[in-house]
């Protein structure tokens, strides 16, 4: 993580500036160029006894953009099944997997049944990944699909890397491994994500789905549904109260943090506990947090994007119920509205249409390819504080983000502007941790 970088006044980032899965090279023969044949074959003992650390990095000569320190990061695969050995085995880590080299993504055999392939990365690298295996005649499967979102699921079926203890979920709840470079910095008040038992499928895509709303909240979270009367369906949203608030003493409201896509982040983030962790080490002040539902791929896609969506309902209806309810603060100043992805551009349309509500916004990945904002930010409020986080691999958000923040350059609202960008994908591995340090950047605990 970068977090001094979101300190200051965003500079725009350079369009393609650190590349895609394309520009990632893979490094081919790298384990046998350093390893000899008997290190190679001891390698699988010396994993299962805990003597590796594992991915396996070492750091280079070579430096990125602007001088960045990149390094090698080697992953493994150990073929348990002799009798029907891998035919072909691809890493499929967040937005690396090239549709049009799929090569680049594929292990090579290193000795007996024994993988790897090896990266040149950042060395603040930081993503989620799967190992996906073929057995059997035949082409694999990440070879037979024709487009490129078929070629992406094939690649990312199989599933967490079994010699990797760092794991994670995503948006449907899929459980993914985590590597995190040797300069990416981890949020100690981050709780362990619980992946959805028995999901098994490809991490891809999601719905944000809202079911058993009521069982195994954390505490303080209560779940509520409600008819969203903007966008005419149910909607569920969970309230997060922070610790002490259960004792009955009144207490100076707080701020209130509005969360898109909240069933991920309730259900298997574990943001609750999170919140709770950072609180109680006094390093975030005390938030309410209202976690508002997105439901299927398709409702996401038609309400998240237009301000007349879901953005128009929270504005209108949601945001009065909750200062209604709970003991939160009404201005401005003290609402911060949040999400990534589509969730990022509806995090900066509410305070581009709202800012008399939203003075706050962390918009992480944004889909500003989308919809192009670049006029209203010019015009964005004199009180509105936007942070804007993106991946350095996901191409197209990027350089959308990269045109829409640099014709601010030199102006005012630059000065309002915090741009922040993360050596990673489209990655909830990233988006987690780094909104845990945004909200402790805008509301930090007394003498933090």
């Amino acid at each position: 993580m970068h977090t001094e970088r979101a300190q200051h006044a965003m500079a725009a980032p350079q369009a393609g500036a650190r590349g895609n899965g394309a520009a990632t090279p893979r490094v081919r023969g790298f384990l046998a160029s350093r390893v000899s044949p008997e290190g190679i074959a001891a390698l699988p003992a010396a994993l299962a006894a805990g003597s590796l650390d594992y991915p396996l990095v070492d750091r280079c000569a070579a430096t990125g953009v602007g001088g960045q320190e990149m390094v090698h990061a080697t992953f493994l695969f150990i073929d348990e099944q002799p009798a029907d050995p891998a035919q072909a085995v691809i890493l499929s880590a967040n937005a690396l997997v090239d549709h049009e080299d799929l090569a680049a993504s594929e292990f090579e055999q290193a000795g007996e049944r024994l993988w790897s392939i090896t990266l040149l990365v950042p060395a603040d690298w930081v993503a989620s990944y799967r190992i996906t295996v073929h057995r059997g005649a035949g082409p694999a499967p990440w070879h037979q699909a024709a487009d490129r979102r078929a070629i992406r699921l094939a690649a990312d079926a199989g599933g967490p890397d079994p010699l990797n203890p760092r794991g994670s979920a995503t948006m449907n709840g899929a459980a993914v491994s985590v590597f995190r470079g040797p300069q990416a910095t981890a949020n100690p008040h981050l709780a362990p994500a619980v992946p959805a038992a028995g999901h098994r499928g490809p991490s891809l895509g999601g719905w944000g789905a809202s079911e058993a709303g009521t069982q195994g909240l954390p505490p303080r979270v209560s779940h509520h549904l409600l008819q969203d009367e903007n966008c005419g369906r149910e909607r569920s949203v969970w309230m997060y109260r922070p610790p002490g608030s259960e004792s009955g003493v009144q207490q100076e409201p707080t701020p209130l943090v509005v969360v898109h896509d909240g069933a991920t982040w309730v259900k298997h983030l574990s943001f609750a506990q999170s919140l709770d962790n950072a609180i109680n080490a006094r390093a975030l002040a005390p938030v309410h947090v209202m976690f508002v539902d997105s439901t299927s791929i398709p409702l996401r896609s038609a309400e998240l994007p237009h301000t007349s969506g879901t953005t128009r309902s929270l504005a209108r209806q949601f945001l009065p119920w909750a200062r209604s309810g709970f003991n939160v603060r009404a201005d401005p100043a003290g609402t911060l509205l949040t999400g990534s992805s589509f969730g990022g551009l509806a995090a900066m349309l509410g305070v581009l249409h709202y800012p008399e509500l939203f003075g706050r916004a962390v918009a992480q990945s944004p889909s500003l390819w989308h919809t192009d904002i670049s006029a209203q930010l010019q015009s964005l409020a004199p009180h509105v504080e936007l942070e804007i986080q993106a991946g350095c691999y996901e191409t197209s958000i990027a350089e959308s983000c990269a045109q829409a923040l640099g014709a601010l350059q030199g102006g005012d609202v630059a000065q309002r502007i915090q741009y922040q960008m993360i050596s990673g994908g489209h990655d909830w591995a990233w988006w987690a941790p780094e909104l845990l340090s945004a909200l402790v950047r805008a509301y930090p605990a007394a003498g933090h």
